[in-house]
């Protein structure tokens, strides 16, 4: 009986001396706090610190007047929702207007902050989130407004014509008021 006493009081001894030190092992499950930002490349976005930069998917260039413009893609292990809604905190207090947003596995935010222009991609993965932050310089209007005409023009160009195999054999060309006036274009045959 005294043995039991005994190897329970030592048990209990152990227990609560292994529970102690189970305070200093980390929860790989545990978000790390995202509301800490850097600047990185763009110096008008904010980027959470868990995020860190993927150089070999980042492209950004400098224009005449200093500012930098491109592709940054960044990486971490964050949860993909909390990030896009801190994102969008972060720009709104550096001046930058949300014009539209699409929200699920793979998320999109527009901003504005005239002259430009941002698009903020995610793509939300089993262990990290993927973030790539476009910024571009303002965008001709008037340009915009002729993508549909000439899409349409090439698409039912496109589809009047015939394929035959794997080479195209259709002649298709759209004149018209397209990027320079009055020009006109061909679409270039294709074969393999």
């Amino acid at each position: 009986m005294k043995a039991r006493a005994i190897f329970a009081g030592l048990a209990v001894a152990l227990t609560l001396t292994g529970c102690s030190s189970m305070s200093s092992i980390s929860n790989p499950f545990e978000q790390p706090s995202i509301t800490e930002t850097y600047i990185s490349q763009f110096r008008d976005v904010p980027i959470p610190a868990p995020m860190s930069t993927v150089p070999s998917e980042t492209l950004v260039t400098v224009g005449p007047d200093g500012s930098k413009f491109g592709l940054e893609s960044f990486t971490g292990r964050v949860d993909g929702t909390s990030l896009a809604n801190v994102m969008m905190q972060n720009m709104a207090r550096q001046g930058w207007q949300l014009r539209g947003s699409s929200v699920g596995v793979r998320s999109v935010q527009l901003y504005e902050k005239s002259p430009h222009y941002a698009a903020i991609f995610y793509r939300e993965g089993v262990v990290k989130t993927s973030m790539d932050v476009w910024v571009v310089n303002g965008v001709n209007v008037d340009i915009l407004s002729l993508v549909p005409e000439v899409h349409n023009s090439v698409d039912s160009r496109m589809s009047s014509s015939t394929y035959s195999g794997s080479t195209y054999s259709g002649s298709s060309s759209y004149s018209g008021s397209s990027y320079g006036g009055s020009g006109s274009g061909q679409v270039t045959k294709l074969s393999e």
